[in-house]
């Protein structure tokens, strides 16, 4: 997953491609890669610090970009399931319905589980909708649910002192957010707010947990997948306070 930063404001997040407008100041602008490329910093599941910290400076001084840095144009929108069954035949919409498994099947969370395994965990969820900017939960809540995004977009956001949110990330369609759920004390570690119109698969805590408790590998694997992301989670954070902390020196 690629890390980018708004060349317009500084605001941070980790996505294959950057969306149309920065998630923050809302504005079309450059995007600059600052994914570490280099074996000093650990390589591309971190940041690149001096990447980072080129990119604040050109933010408060006006400059060029770092020539290491990159811009991209913005991503396709992604065509919703309905659209693409309009007009097919039968035999076209069969199989293009076997496309209503892809999101979860492709869930960080869910990886090394069978099939079966994942359509059990789906139909444990239940389907909510969001307007934009709506907030789905606060850091410090009460963690009753595990999301998978099934289409839109949201943005995580942890509180660093009050007043201040540090961006994490921006969660797309398939991805999972909220694993706080699974994991005592059971409390959301940052706040989620929808970027767009968003469709959730949100799964009750009890239900997961129940399943997780009868299918021992079924939990066995969650968990190691939960350790994964939060040991990249840390990682990531650890390189971007860096790069903040030189760029403030510089």
């Amino acid at each position: 997953m690629t890390h980018w930063m708004c060349t317009t404001c500084g605001y941070y997040f980790q996505v294959p491609l950057p969306p149309d407008r920065c998630p923050s100041c809302q504005q079309v602008c450059a995007f600059n890669d600052v994914t570490c490329y280099r074996p000093e910093c650990g390589g591309v599941q971190n940041i690149d610090p001096l990447v980072v910290s080129s990119t604040l400076r050109f933010l408060k001084r006006g400059s060029e970009p770092s020539p290491g840095s990159k811009s991209v144009r913005p991503s396709p929108k992604i065509i919703p399931l309905v659209q693409l069954l309009a007009g097919r035949s039968v035999s076209d919409k069969e199989e293009l319905e076997q496309l209503s498994f892809w999101g979860i099947s492709q869930v960080e969370i869910l990886k090394g589980l069978s099939r079966e395994q994942r359509q059990q965990i789906r139909g444990l969820g239940r389907t909510e909708h969001f307007d934009p900017a709506v907030g789905i939960f606060t850091e410090g809540e009460d963690a009753r649910k595990l999301y998978v995004v099934e289409e839109g977009r949201v943005a995580v956001e942890s509180r660093v002192v009050r007043g201040m949110q540090l961006p994490i990330t921006i969660v797309y369609r398939s991805q999972a957010f909220g694993w706080s759920a699974l994991v005592p004390p059971y409390t959301y570690t940052a706040s989620v707010t929808t970027l767009s119109k968003t469709r959730i698969l949100a799964i009750e805590r009890e239900s997961l947990l129940a399943m997780m408790q009868s299918e021992p590998s079924v939990g066995f694997t969650i968990m190691q997948n939960i350790a994964c992301i939060v040991a990249s989670r840390l990682r990531t954070l650890e390189q971007e306070l860096a790069g903040l902390l030189q760029g403030q020196q510089a």
